[in-house]
């Protein structure tokens, strides 16, 4: 079930489109685990699944290249501005 899943995760996941429709369906999932949060700690806790299972920011972390993190927080804070203006343009 967990191979036919991913293989079709990786077949719907090609575009921003597609990828937003998925994101939207993780949140939901997040509110139904983390359901005494608010929704500003869900948020919260989505951002740090994203992190962790993103295998670069791994990557950058078990090396301790804390200048690489550095810049990537740094990045992180502008994708949060870039989102509010994309948000308001849509």
């Amino acid at each position: 079930m967990k191979k036919i899943f991913l293989f079709l995760l990786r077949r719907y996941s090609n575009t921003e489109a597609q990828r937003m429709e998925i994101y939207k369906e993780l949140w939901v999932k997040t509110k139904e685990e983390y359901n005494e949060q608010t929704a500003f700690g869900n948020v919260y806790n989505m951002n740090i699944e994203v992190l962790m299972s993103n295998p670069f920011f791994e990557s950058r972390v078990m090396l301790g290249q804390d200048e690489h993190l550095r810049m990537l927080k740094e990045g992180l804070a502008k994708s949060f501005d870039d989102s509010v203006e994309f948000v308001l343009k849509n």
